[in-house]
């Protein structure tokens, strides 16, 4: 099914704007390998991006075959499709700045010293904050920065 994000995602492996994609589900038991009793029954939703790498194809043709990327989500939300994956994407933000913190200063606890895991985690949350607040005010779409700016500003 295609699908048409509200807003276009900057793809910084790509070096451009993504405003469309292909998706679909399928029933999925995962952990096959493992016992019965662990085997799990769910949606596997997979979303697909045309991969555009105009660095590769000479000037004056185009792709033969286009290339996918694909994304996979593996849930047992009772969503339906076309809302069950932007959900997961913006979750998948969410992952994507855990994952930032554990590879920076969530590496360091638990360090064994109560007084050293809370300055580690103080130093966490505090740049985390600066440089969600930094991005935020030099946004464009930020009230009283962009082009909707009024002339009595």
């Amino acid at each position: 099914m295609p699908i048409k994000y509200a807003s276009a995602v900057w793809d910084a492996a790509e070096e451009r704007w993504i405003s469309d994609a292909e998706i679909t589900e399928i029933e999925f038991t995962a952990f096959t390998s493992k016992k019965k009793a662990f085997h799990t029954t769910a949606r596997l939703i997979v979303r697909r991006v045309k991969r555009l790498n105009p660095k590769s194809v000479p000037e004056g043709q185009a792709e033969l075959f286009g290339v996918w990327r694909h994304h996979v989500i593996f849930t047992d939300s009772p969503f339906v499709l076309a809302q069950a994956e932007p959900m997961h994407r913006e979750h998948a933000q969410v992952e994507q700045v855990f994952a930032d913190l554990e590879d920076s200063a969530l590496a360091h606890l638990p360090s064994g010293k109560f007084t050293a895991n809370a300055a580690w985690l103080t130093l966490a949350a505090t740049a985390y904050n600066l440089t969600r607040a930094s991005g935020h005010l030099a946004s464009p779409s930020t009230p009283g920065r962009g082009p909707e700016r009024s002339a009595a500003t």
